[in-house]
């Protein structure tokens, strides 16, 4: 799946961050973004741009990425296994390369040991399993990154709105008004309330794809613990 066919959804979401100020006229609207933007300073809209865009962009990347039916076709392997029992073998290349997926690259690593023994294919299938079970736990890490980062932003922002906090404090000769402390507040919840916000989502798809992945790799195992007992029959 190439990343250019996800730059609209991207960019949809982009241009729906930057229109968040509009949103800031008057009355209640305008309280309401003051409360939960404006008043987190800098530190929110550095949760918002990079991390929420590049989160929304990996998860709707990776659900049409990883589904089973794309990367584990069903029948596949019995259709190329019927291929080579009446042995069309110029067939199973052709159907295996149609099928450009997880099983189909598993598939082709097979047959084209067939000639070897046992240990040998299963190491080679093995081998592109692993590999491919890599390749797609590199897609979906970054959500797990981005979920540890996102509190950790909202933290700073949490010790940095305290600090202005007790600043407050001593400015006020140690008798500070409400108001003298509600700006430090602010920054400490918001921060903190957007980091979670973030994080919460990135770490639930992360585990999600994660198991995702697992259970297409074991299926993926299983069939070739198939291919390979037809293979060494013959």
């Amino acid at each position: 799946m190439q990343h250019r066919k996800f730059i609209p959804y991207l960019i949809t979401f982009m241009i729906a961050i930057l229109a968040l100020p509009t949103f800031a006229m008057s009355g209640e609207s305008n309280s309401n973004f003051d409360k939960f933007f404006i008043s987190g300073k800098f530190l929110v809209w550095a949760i918002l741009f990079p991390l929420s865009m590049i989160t929304t962009f990996i998860i709707i990347q990776n659900l049409a990425m990883i589904r089973k039916k794309k990367l584990m076709p069903s029948q596949l392997t019995s259709d190329a296994i019927a291929l080579y029992k009446t042995k069309q073998y110029k067939k199973i290349g052709p159907l295996l390369r149609a099928n450009d997926c997880f099983l189909g690259n598993t598939l082709h690593v097979g047959f084209s040991h067939a000639s070897n023994s046992r240990d040998v294919i299963e190491t080679a299938m093995g081998e592109i399993i692993d590999q491919q079970t890599t390749h797609l736990m590199r897609s979906v890490e970054w959500l797990n990154i981005i979920g540890n980062v996102a509190p950790m932003i909202g933290l700073f922002g949490t010790v940095w709105g305290m600090i202005n906090s007790f600043d407050g404090i001593v400015q006020a000769g140690g008798q500070p008004e409400p108001s003298d402390l509600a700006g430090g507040i602010s920054v400490a919840l918001v921060t903190t309330w957007w980091g979670l916000v973030v994080a919460i989502p990135a770490l639930t798809a992360y585990g999600f794809f994660r198991n995702r992945i697992d259970a297409i790799s074991a299926d993926a195992a299983v069939e070739a613990e198939s291919l390979i007992t037809e293979l060494c029959k013959s």
